[in-house]
């Protein structure tokens, strides 16, 4: 038995494994993280690019290590039931080690050997260069040849309005509730753009900004993730947060370097992202913050996680947050409401039965009855109440104030809909 396949199934065994640690390194450093290696924060900034390679070399280093084994194994000289459950055998041997087991090695290990492997790492990433350019154009040929599948979106609105009907109607769900359930099934219809932070509201530092003004921008800001960009807007570099500069401040002195070395990375994605696609990334990257980028890959607003959340169960207040009471009344013909509140508590309250079969809040009511979104101070007459909006935040109606315009009739009232 020649040594030379042993010697050559080793090696590429070995390989493997190293490219495996790397991958899991490079998949355990999460996305916005800023490693103190800049060999580490060089292959953090391609990160997708890096992963593809050392899949690709992976896969082709598992090949030719079953290919070398074969040798020695003499799996060709025997019979087909022992030739298939040694290849099996050395299979699941390979696996185990090259993947399984180095996989777990690099995840804990995470930056210290995404930095110490970083040369094996680009010298992969060349070598599978080709192969990747070659699967990237095969999945554009396919694209291109195969039909698109066919739009499916009434369809799946019709379902979803089916099932949150049969919710409604087999259990005991108010209006609130209905609501609840609808921006739940609708966040997949619905884009970052529907619910980002615009350009304009952008609250970010300047990368030249001293010390003493950024502890302060910080402070006044009360967020705790600002944006860092050079000369505008538009050249976004990354993100301070806020928890960076305890020590510092604590210290009363600015951290060695400049400050500019807390910047983190930061996310960039596109306008039209889902929203159920961009929370689903917002959990596994462990980050709570993104970019906006338009088609020109300039900076059109930010998304945060609350900004998401805020989707599904309305506004968030925090300590900060000025509280106001939820309803307020007046002589029983003025009232102060949430536009989230329910078209069912708002018929409670005045006494008038409003009902509507596509929305189930006041504000979707006052957006109905306008045929859309409201400026602050937009008015409109709806069955015998002046409806006012007061507070209107990004796309949604946030208070509105109403009045009764004529005198209570409790007869009408009670055979009154919408």
């Amino acid at each position: 038995m020649t040594p030379l396949p042993l010697a050559i199934a080793a090696l590429t065994v070995l390989l493997a494994m190293l490219s495996a640690v790397a991958d899991g390194a490079l998949q355990a450093i999460p996305a916005d993280a800023t490693p103190a290696d800049p060999r580490a924060r060089a292959l953090l900034k391609r990160r997708d690019s890096v992963h593809r390679g050392l899949v690709f070399a992976r896969r082709l280093l598992q090949l030719g290590a079953g290919a070398a084994l074969a040798i020695p194994l003499a799996i060709a000289d025997r019979a087909l039931y022992p030739s298939v459950l040694i290849a099996l055998g050395a299979g699941v041997v390979g696996v185990m080690v090259t993947e399984s087991f180095a996989l777990a090695l690099g995840d804990v290990l995470a930056e210290r050997a995404l930095s110490s492997l970083e040369p094996f790492v680009a010298a992969l990433e060349a070598l599978s260069a080709p192969g990747i350019a070659l699967s990237r154009w095969v999945d554009r040929s396919l694209l291109e040849i195969l039909p698109p599948p066919p739009s499916d979106r009434e369809s799946r609105d019709l379902k979803l309005e089916q099932f949150s009907e049969v919710v409604a109607a087999e259990a005991e769900v108010s209006g609130a509730e209905e609501e609840f359930l609808r921006r739940i099934l609708s966040l997949r219809d619905s884009e970052v753009r529907d619910v980002m932070v615009p350009r304009i509201d952008i609250i970010g530092i300047a990368v030249d900004t001293p010390w003493s003004e950024v502890v302060d921008r910080v402070r006044s800001s009360e967020h705790s993730r600002l944006p860092v960009y050079g000369e505008t807007i538009d050249d976004l570099l990354g993100i301070l947060y806020a928890k960076d500069l305890l020590a510092p401040v604590v210290a009363g002195r600015e951290p060695d370097g400049g400050w500019n070395k807390l910047i983190r990375g930061a996310i960039f994605i596109p306008a039209t992202k889902r929203i159920d696609d961009q929370l689903r990334e917002f959990r596994l990257t462990r980050t709570h913050i993104s970019i906006v980028i338009d088609e020109f890959g300039g900076t059109a607003g930010l998304v945060t996680i609350e900004d998401v959340l805020e989707e599904i169960v309305g506004e968030i207040r925090d300590e900060y947050d000025e509280a106001e009471p939820e309803v307020r009344t007046e002589e029983g013909t003025r009232w102060w409401v949430p536009g989230r509140l329910s078209l069912d508590d708002l018929s409670e309250l005045t006494g008038h039965r409003f009902e509507r079969l596509e929305v189930a809040t006041v504000g979707g009511l006052v957006v109905e009855a306008l045929g859309r979104v409201p400026k602050a101070g937009d008015m409109i007459d709806i069955e015998g109440f002046r409806f006012v909006a007061e507070q209107v935040r990004r796309r949604a109606v946030a208070r509105v104030f109403l009045e009764r315009l004529a005198p209570v009739d409790t007869g009408e009232h009670e055979a009154g809909g919408g």
